[in-house]
């Protein structure tokens, strides 16, 4: 994605001698809502914490392994402004770029993590991770003006940003031990990490100032890591430590439709 961008920078700049830009009014601020349907893929997880045998002694725990992929929604709204367009010589191509600021929700998900628990004996742990995400990224968009037509205007945009992860009611589940919620002081917990996203689309113009769009993304949230509490069950369980939960990189991919008014 870094090198799309460069790569897309690049050549703008290297036309722009060549470029003669329309008239003011082709410039402007503009808002748009959307929302769309996709999937998230596998990404690594590990359960790290210790079995409490006695007042001097315990067991460490670490279980290893992968979550599943889940389908998952989202919604968003977002605030940019739009440069004059560039006529690439005297051909009908053109580009206007844009900056954009935008904030979007991932709906809650459940992805299972399945992880063989080390020492082996113990079995096969699985975490039940209902979880949800606000994302707000600032994007670099570049729409396209092609000699196809006046009205459809395709593009892509990346972008950066920070994701704020929620996790609640998650649940650590072992065959040997059913009915046992490993994390059931606290199933709740938060974390941030870095963001970064690649979109490409189509818009077309409805009325002067009104614009529909579909589009894919791929979005890319960094590893996080997680703290859930201890188990407590008196007289049925051993006490543990609390739990530390890290979940590798994960990927969504997208397909958005929306709305865009430019003022």
């Amino acid at each position: 994605m870094r090198h799309c961008f460069l790569v897309v920078c690049l050549w703008a700049f290297a036309a722009a001698p060549s470029m003669a830009q329309d008239g003011a009014s082709e410039a402007g601020p503009y808002m748009s809502v959307f929302g769309g349907l996709g999937s998230s893929s596998s990404a690594s997880m590990q359960q790290k914490g210790a079995v409490h045998l006695n007042q001097h002694f315990s067991l460490p725990i670490d279980a290893r392994g992968a979550t599943d992929g889940s389908r998952v929604h989202m919604a968003g709204a977002q605030v940019g402004y739009e440069w004059n367009r560039w006529d690439f010589g005297s051909s009908k191509w053109g580009m206007k770029p844009a900056a954009e600021l935008e904030g979007l929700y991932i709906g809650r998900h459940t992805s299972v993590g399945e992880m063989p628990v080390m020492p082996r004996f113990l079995g096969t742990q699985y975490v039940y991770f209902p979880m949800s995400a606000g994302v707000v990224l600032a994007n670099a968009v570049f729409t396209f003006k092609t000699p196809y037509s006046d009205r459809i205007f395709p593009y892509l945009g990346v972008g950066a940003g920070v994701a704020f992860t929620s996790v609640k009611g998650s649940d650590s589940a072992n065959p040997s031990e059913p009915g046992i919620n490993h994390f059931n002081s606290d199933p709740d917990a938060s974390d941030t990490a870095f963001a970064m996203q690649f979109k490409v689309g189509v818009k077309g113009e409805i009325s002067k100032n009104l614009y529909l769009f579909t589009e894919y993304r791929y979005l890319s949230i960094s590893s996080t890591s997680y703290t859930f509490g201890s188990t407590d069950y008196p007289g049925v369980h051993l006490p543990t430590a609390s739990w530390q939960v890290g979940m590798g990189r994960q990927h969504y991919n997208f397909v958005v439709a929306g709305l865009q008014y430019k003022f």
